[in-house]
């Protein structure tokens, strides 16, 4: 179980840098177009409405969430692009919400952009068609005292790929807690056929971020490239310390779940995992704060098939010392 993570003294190393932020990673894979599927429009970025705003007990840290509307609806969305509303912040985590009814629409990416200028979110319904707006999110962080290239320089992205299967999972880790604190991560699923769909996107050690996603009554066997989003422990301002919230809820078709962050953190990302049985239960929702409330919020439904489930919902905060 994961539980609040404290930072302790020493001085941390400086990695290599690429773009401004540090990263690992494999090549990314190209893209395919599903065969067989509707062709979706060409998206272009859209810098996203400020919902709402936030700071940590010190002061300094200060997160605000924005979001963007995806329209007209479409079947497939298909790397919508959501980009931080102030010049001063980077991305630092996100989400997105498809729809539930009538028949529904589940997600299939939720990932950071290279430069953290944005996030980037995908959606597809599956056997029955379902036009949807997708509503993207990102979570932008700045802290008094840095500016924008500093913050990004002390910014590691860690990615891992799965590998092709039915149900790929993979997980992606820093390089050291010493160094380090995980902030957030996300998924992409790179899927071709049928489609392949997400069940699960956390924090599954205090270093790491995993994520999960399956074919669902049709083939198609896919890769999931997960990314773990982490901050130097150590900064010119102050030590960083994280925390990891977590809400479980009862099992049901359609469950849903909402995680707050712990009092005197704000909030830089969250996720989710379904925990299904059966057939299986998908995300169809990833949603950090819409209210003034520093809380993350996450939804799956089962589809076609019955398969009720339960779903644990995380939020993922920081404060600095």
């Amino acid at each position: 179980m994961l539980r609040a993570a404290t930072a302790v003294a020493g001085a941390a190393a400086v990695g290599a840098v690429s773009g401004g932020v540090t990263t690992a990673a494999a090549a990314t894979p190209t893209a395919r177009r599903p065969r067989g599927a509707r062709q979706p429009r060409k998206v272009l970025s859209s810098v996203g409405t400020r919902l709402n705003t936030f700071k940590d007990a010190s002061g300094l840290v200060t997160v605000s969430v924005f979001s963007h509307r995806g329209n007209p609806p479409q079947q497939h969305w298909v790397d919508e692009t959501v980009l931080v509303g102030d010049g001063d912040m980077i991305a630092i985590g996100g989400g997105a919400t498809a729809v539930e009814y009538p028949n529904g629409a589940l997600l299939t990416a939720s990932y950071p952009t290279d430069d953290l200028s944005g996030w980037t979110v995908s959606s597809k319904d599956h056997i029955d068609a379902q036009a949807h707006e997708l509503v993207s999110y990102v979570i932008g962080l700045k802290i008094a005292g840095m500016s924008r290239d500093q913050l990004l320089r002390s910014v590691y992205v860690a990615r891992a790929d799965s590998g092709v299967a039915p149900h790929p999972e993979a997980e992606a880790g820093l390089p050291s807690s010493d160094e380090y604190v995980l902030v957030g991560g996300g998924f992409r699923v790179d899927w071709h056929g049928g489609g392949n769909l997400a069940t699960a996107s956390f924090p599954s050690t205090e270093t790491s971020w995993k994520a999960r996603s399956k074919d669902h009554l049709v083939s198609d066997p896919a890769n999931i490239r997960v990314f773990a989003i982490g901050l130097r422990r150590f900064l010119p301002v102050g030590f960083v310390s994280n925390s990891f919230t977590r809400a479980d809820s009862g099992q049901s078709p359609h469950p849903a779940a909402v995680a707050s962050v712990e009092p005197g953190f704000a909030l830089t990302g969250g996720g989710a995992e379904v925990h299904y049985r059966g057939s299986g239960n998908l995300l169809w929702k990833l949603e950090p704060a819409t209210t003034q409330t520093p809380s993350y919020s996450a939804a799956a439904k089962d589809h076609h098939v019955s398969d009720p489930s339960t779903i644990t919902a995380y939020a993922v905060g920081i404060r600095l010392n």
